[in-house]
């Protein structure tokens, strides 16, 4: 049906029909819609785009990582070993005070023939010798007693021997067993 208006030009109705109006409307929501999508597609192809840049550079520092690694196993190594060597260090003897201190103490006619040091405890040792008569090893013995490094002494075997030499002479060899505080040292000087 045809709508035909009679009315005079300034009484017509000058308006939009509604649907042109609704479809403007969603031609404005399509292109939103698609102006939307179009920046979301760009803004995760941007971040694709620096993600790979990202995994390139740490592909790249592999090798770095790698070193760092090897380094921090090396250095854990090295103080596993120096930890190691500081504990055996305080446990070491200070061989040249334990041998000045028996040569100051040794009396006249003493002599020593070999110093033994236990094992288990390197603060024990034992001194083997010979000495002209018996009251040099008692002087001996008394002597180590009064050093204040020497925490016991005892006099173990004793017995007597004929020296061989173009003069035959007795002698008396002795073991004698003491501790030593003063011997062990953490570091030597």
């Amino acid at each position: 049906m045809i709508n035909i208006n009679l009315l005079p030009a300034d009484r017509k109705k000058k308006g939009v029909q509604l649907s042109k109006l609704y479809l403007l409307c969603m031609y404005a929501m399509l292109g939103l819609t698609l102006l939307v999508w179009a920046y979301s597609l760009i803004s995760f192809k941007y971040d694709q785009y620096k993600l790979a840049k990202v995994q390139d550079a740490l592909a790249g520092m592999s090798v770095w990582e790698e070193r760092y690694n090897l380094n921090q196993t090396q250095n854990a190594l090295l103080n596993r070993r120096k930890n190691i060597i500081t504990s055996l260090s305080k446990n070491r003897v200070s061989w040249s005070d334990t041998l000045a201190t028996l040569g100051n103490i040794t009396p006249y006619g003493c002599w020593i023939s070999s110093i033994n040091q236990d094992n288990n405890n390197t603060g024990s040792f034992t001194v083997s010798g010979k000495a002209l008569k018996m009251e040099q090893v008692l002087a001996f013995v008394h002597s180590l007693q009064q050093d204040p490094n020497i925490t016991s002494v005892s006099l173990g075997e004793t017995k007597m021997i004929r020296l061989t030499n173009a003069a035959a002479h007795d002698a008396v060899e002795f073991n004698v067993f003491y501790n030593r505080t003063g011997g062990v040292v953490a570091n030597a000087k």
